[in-house]
């Protein structure tokens, strides 16, 4: 069984930013040795886990929002705009990976900095995401009598 990439490389390569940087890891000899089970390659590996990662993307979406509901169940505010922030990055790490994809299959131009863009702003929305998560709990707790 194929195993998926480690976190840190999947990581590390959303955040190459340029051209250059990005070839310049195709090139290196770590990325062209096999990967550890000798099966695939690294590019290989990266693509099956980018196509798991869009079934994660609605999973980590849906099970954030359905916490923030439970948690925050009489501070409305709060959860609609989560659901936007969720949703806001959601999409931003579909299209990640969209970059990511054309990335593999050779296109390089704008998509290393859109995909850059893209990862910054997704985890971004997550850092709102729980910025706002906190702010409802503390809202939610002044509540209470």
């Amino acid at each position: 069984m194929q195993q998926l990439m480690d976190s840190k490389e999947v990581v590390a390569f959303e955040f190459l930013r340029t051209e250059a940087a990005t070839d310049a890891l195709f090139q290196s000899p770590a990325w062209q040795s096999p990967a550890d089970d000798s099966l695939t390659n690294k590019s290989d590996r990266l693509r099956v886990n980018t196509y798991w990662d869009f079934l994660f993307i609605f999973g980590y979406t849906l099970s954030l929002y359905f916490l923030a509901r439970v948690l925050l169940s009489d501070a409305g505010r709060h959860v609609k705009t989560i659901g936007w922030v969720l949703l806001a990055a959601g999409v931003s790490d579909a299209m990640e990976n969209l970059c990511l994809l054309q990335i593999l299959d050779g296109s390089r131009g704008f998509f290393p900095a859109a995909m850059y863009v893209l990862a910054s702003f997704k985890f971004g929305m997550l850092v709102v995401f729980g910025l706002l998560l906190v702010a409802g709990l503390v809202a939610k707790i002044k509540k209470k009598p």
